[in-house]
């Protein structure tokens, strides 16, 4: 994993944690616009730059872990994830890996599938890859096939991703257990998720969380108002 860090460090830490097949770079907006207000830890996780692999979603979290540790910080203001992202921001915080006033969980697929349907996961996105890395296709619109309109984040960053990450990164995407949390802790999360996310039918799951919140923005799929208006984003959830 790699850690960059934005901002005075004398304000509120902000953690966020970016989707499958992108980086760092898409939280590259909410930093622009918050960057006086909030100091940023930003990873990248493994798997998504040169000469690195994703092994399990305990290690990217050892790796947060460590550098909070490092730079004694021990609560963040706000902790933000996308997508698998969201399934790393809530598994730290469901575990007390990382305490937080605010968490915003935005279009995590919280499932816990058998595993003849992570393989059909697998075999599904490894076909795209296939596909991409070969060439001669446009990368965003063959990824838009499997990641509900986030092609265009995605297509730098996927068709560099090994086979073994992507392995790896279906169990971290669909093998996640939503374990008991008091009503303190479930007061500070917000689930988000568009009407048209197919990532929403983890709401089955995670209604049991009866104090948390629960927002479905019409019209929108996967971290779809975020992508298309950062700002109104910000304004609904971070301010």
């Amino acid at each position: 994993m790699k850690i960059e860090t934005f901002g005075d460090k004398n304000n509120p830490v902000f953690l966020a944690i970016h989707p499958m097949f992108t980086g760092g770079f898409f939280l590259g907006k909410l930093i622009e616009i918050c960057k006086d207000k909030y100091y940023f830890i930003i990873p990248t996780m493994s798997g998504h730059y040169a000469n690195s692999e994703y092994v399990s979603m305990a290690e990217e979290e050892k790796a947060i872990i460590g550098f909070l540790k490092s730079n004694a910080i021990d609560k963040v203001s706000v902790l933000l994830g996308f997508s698998l992202g969201g399934n790393t921001a809530f598994d730290l915080y469901a575990k007390n890996l990382v305490e937080a006033d605010k968490v915003i969980i935005d279009s995590a697929p919280l499932f816990d599938f058998p595993e003849f349907i992570q393989k059909h996961f697998y075999n599904k996105y490894e076909r795209c890859l296939k596909k991409i890395k070969s060439g001669g296709v446009d990368v965003a619109r063959e990824l838009n096939k499997c990641f509900n309109g986030m092609g265009e984040v995605q297509k730098e960053v996927a068709p560099t991703v090994s086979f073994e990450s992507l392995k790896n990164l279906i169990d971290s995407c669909f093998g996640i257990s939503v374990p008991k949390l008091t009503d303190e802790k479930q007061r500070a999360i917000t689930f988000v998720y568009g009407s048209k996310d197919e990532a929403r039918l983890c709401l089955l799951r995670v209604r049991k969380y009866k104090m948390a919140n629960f927002v479905k923005i019409k019209g929108y799929r996967h971290c779809g108002l975020f992508q298309s208006d950062t700002e109104q984003y910000i304004d609904k959830f971070i301010n």
